[in-house]
């Protein structure tokens, strides 16, 4: 519905979701620096969007991205509530099974036939780009919080445009590219940002 920039860049807020739903969830003081950070994707959100009418077809697509943003921010605050319990490996098999299971119907419906050659790029998609990286993130939250562990994340807009400009010759228009270094620059910042609390380091057992 929308270009490769603009997809990335809107699901690329999943961060401001963390950053309001976290301290819920788990009881955690709300930083005033996250809240700039989230003012600031939003900003970068307006420019993103090339125009308020939901009839646009881009325009739709922004809001697809952003609704994605906010799906895969409940995934991470889900993630981060089993990662200490459970091994990363088995809660990313569980994930990526149901995934399996609602989207095969979907491939069956449509009728297509893969080659040899789909097949094997969509099982490097599959193990590689998909299983090996979410069973990483999943790890990642047994040290730090989902909010820092998604603004990392969230780089990933970088790498997509560039490679969408070489592979695809999608070269996004300029209001994109101001709203995408907004975005990218808010949550740069906020994974370095001064004011986050840091984890207090666990004082060492006295001996009997």
């Amino acid at each position: 519905m929308s270009s490769v920039a603009i997809g990335l860049l809107t699901f690329s807020t999943f961060p401001v979701f963390i950053t309001f739903l976290e301290p819920v969830l788990f009881g955690e003081r709300l930083v005033w620096f996250d809240v700039i950070t989230a003012l600031l994707v939003f900003a970068g959100l307006f420019c993103v969007i090339p125009a308020y009418d939901f009839s646009n077809q881009v325009t739709q697509g922004a809001l697809w991205g952003v609704l994605s943003g906010f799906t895969f921010a409940v995934l991470s605050l889900c993630n981060r509530m089993h990662a200490k319990r459970l091994p990363p490996l088995l809660v990313s098999f569980y994930q990526l099974s149901v995934a399996a299971l609602i989207t095969l119907p979907f491939v069956v419906v449509s009728g297509a036939h893969p080659s040899k050659t789909d097949i094997f790029f969509t099982m490097i998609l599959g193990i590689v780009f998909t299983a090996i990286a979410q069973t990483l993130f999943i790890g990642s939250l047994k040290h730090i919080r989902a909010h820092l562990a998604g603004v990392t994340v969230a780089l990933e807009p970088l790498y997509g445009i560039i490679l969408a400009v070489i592979i695809l010759h999608e070269i996004p228009a300029w209001k994109t590219v101001v709203g995408g270094l907004v975005i990218l620059g808010a949550v740069t910042g906020a994974s370095i940002g001064p004011f986050r609390p840091q984890k207090q380091p666990s004082k060492a057992k006295k001996g009997a």
